[in-house]
């Protein structure tokens, strides 16, 4: 039989490396079991990649796809655009790669930074953007850290994915309850009535 040809065996190469982390974590992955999965030598990996973090790094962006930045007026519409799309395009074995990843990376500093700048910190700016929008239409309170919003709303996701084992539909249920939830706790304050009774008439 013959090789994959390059383009092949390259794609072959990076996702046998996504599969083996899912299985196995980072430390327990080798280059040897990487070219057994993808059907390649070691050779072909060391040609391409100086070590497995090197190659799983550029593994990992090709799940790191773009999140939408909708901004339809109403920060749950916005919200609820883009918990629907990072679904739809999250492979169950992407969700179950990122919090097993996150362990490791906690005492792997040089795995961390690339956790946060391929998966992490672009959804949580999308995410950021969407809520100050809503602060400065008066949907939502002033003076609440858009970083603790941004917990408040994925956090409880994130906690479903690792009881479900992933279970992506169970997890998009949960969202609209958790995002109704959150937006009511952190949602604009109506004006007291003796309050308005003292704003000067326009």
């Amino acid at each position: 039989m013959s090789r994959p040809r390059s383009a092949e065996s390259h794609a072959a190469i990076l996702q046998a490396a996504l599969d083996l982390v899912v299985e196995g974590g980072l430390r327990g992955t080798t280059i040897e079991g990487i070219a057994a999965r993808a059907g390649v030598g070691k050779a072909t990996i060391y040609r391409r990649w100086k070590t497995k973090e090197e190659l799983f790094t550029e593994a990992l962006r090709t799940i790191a796809f773009e999140l939408p930045d909708p901004d339809t007026g109403s920060v749950r519409d916005d919200v609820m655009g883009v918990f629907a799309w990072n679904l739809e395009h999250l492979p169950r074995k992407a969700a179950l790669l990122m919090p097993r990843l996150m362990v490791e990376a906690a005492d792997d500093p040089a795995l961390f930074a690339v956790m946060r700048e391929v998966l992490v910190d672009p959804r949580r700016e999308v995410l950021k953007t969407i809520l100050v929008r809503a602060v400065a239409r008066g949907e939502l309170r002033e003076g609440v850290d858009p970083e603790d919003m941004v917990d408040l709303l994925i956090g409880p996701m994130i906690y479903k994915i690792l009881i479900t084992g992933a279970d992506m539909p169970a997890v998009w249920k949960l969202s609209g309850r958790i995002l109704d939830l959150a937006l009511e706790g952190i949602a604009a304050k109506p004006a007291s009535p003796a309050r308005a009774r003292r704003q000067p008439a326009a």
